[in-house]
């Protein structure tokens, strides 16, 4: 007689299910992504369109078009009328060019992970073996030169950085260090989003960002309106090497995850040897517990420490790992406090 064949268990198909979910997670990125491209947020706005006039406005075919729209729907990024019209929900008006809310757009940060950072993730294996940045590999060109050929892949970096920069901007702007301060530099500050948002609200601060010519800000932004006052300056320069002195607060947001021990160190270096003592560090970034859970912080967490494995070399640290760094390159650390979205604010004073 044939063994009965045994069902599995209501949890093993549970477990099952979700990682099908896991391993086909990468269609969500694809859909926003094609989402941009075609303009669909910006075609949509804060209105309701059917099908057949937005495939026209969008140069789409009408049956792809509902199959995408679709698709966003079980995103939550659009929804569905009963009359069979569509429209953005308050996630999918974050993907416009300008949300109506006057919140920092996404739409770069879709551009961005669905087409310059698409093809890197597929060579993950290849860093998790040797260590190194896949990005190298498949570019030949190491840390963020990769740029300097694609001005228009590193104004999108540029521009999708500024998104994720302004998620806390309002939380840096408004810590109790820049009270006593007289004049910031942001090291590796991009086109200048937080430095600008700190200088705002604390109204007698200098700011001078340092980072590549090409995130320089454009006359005409809210940046370059600061610099016509006299109370911002945008440098040109190489945080390996010199960074301008004399200031009593230095900020690294995002940077030193970048880079392995020994690029922090010299990086921390030359902060140490712009900084004179008594002056602070702030160093914005993600902190690694010992153990990560399945919560959608230690998942983000997770996602950035193999980004930044893949794409420097670099990686996501333990509080501890952080206090080391700082500790041989001449600073103290003297606070921790986290922001409302993933990163924590380190301080430091210069030894």
């Amino acid at each position: 007689m044939q063994a009965k064949q045994k069902r599995p268990a209501n949890c093993t198909v549970v477990s099952r299910q979700r990682l099908i979910r896991q391993i086909t997670s990468c269609w969500h990125t694809q859909a926003l992504h094609a989402a941009v491209q075609l303009d669909l947020p910006d075609q949509l706005g804060s209105a309701s369109c059917d099908v057949l006039t937005l495939a026209q406005a969008c140069q789409c075919a009408p049956d792809g078009l509902e199959r995408l729209l679709r698709a966003l729907c079980a995103l939550q990024v659009c929804s569905t009328r009963r009359d069979g019209r569509y429209a953005l929900t308050d996630a999918g008006q974050s993907l416009r060019r300008y949300p109506p809310d006057g919140s920092a757009s996404l739409r770069a940060l879709a551009f961005w992970w669905g087409d310059a950072m698409w093809p890197m993730w597929g060579d993950l294996a290849y860093s998790v073996r040797t260590g190194q940045s896949a990005r190298k590999r498949q570019t030949g060109t190491s840390n963020y030169a990769f740029l300097e050929k694609q001005p228009d892949v590193a104004a999108l970096f540029h521009e999708a950085m500024q998104a994720m920069t302004a998620l806390i901007a309002s939380d840096v702007a408004q810590l109790d260090t820049w009270n006593a301060a007289k004049e910031l530099v942001d090291v590796g500050g991009g086109n200048g989003t937080l430095a600008l948002a700190i200088a705002e609200s604390n109204p007698r601060l200098r700011v001078t960002v340092l980072d590549r010519i090409d995130a320089q800000p454009a006359v005409g932004t809210p940046f370059s309106g600061l610099v016509l006052t006299g109370r911002a300056r945008f440098v040109v320069g190489d945080f390996f090497t010199e960074i301008p002195s004399g200031s009593d607060r230095y900020l690294l947001k995002s940077i030193l995850h970048n880079w392995d021990d020994a690029g922090c160190s010299q990086i921390l270096g030359t902060c140490a040897a712009a900084a004179a003592p008594g002056a602070r560090l702030i160093v914005i970034e993600r902190i690694r517990p010992d153990r990560l859970k399945a919560t959608h912080h230690d998942e983000a967490l997770a996602r950035t420490d193999l980004n930044m494995l893949a794409g420097l070399g670099g990686r996501e640290r333990s509080l501890p790992e952080f206090c080391d760094l700082l500790m041989r390159s001449g600073f103290e650390m003297i606070s921790v406090s986290p922001t409302q979205h993933e990163f924590s604010v380190l301080e430091a004073r210069r030894n």
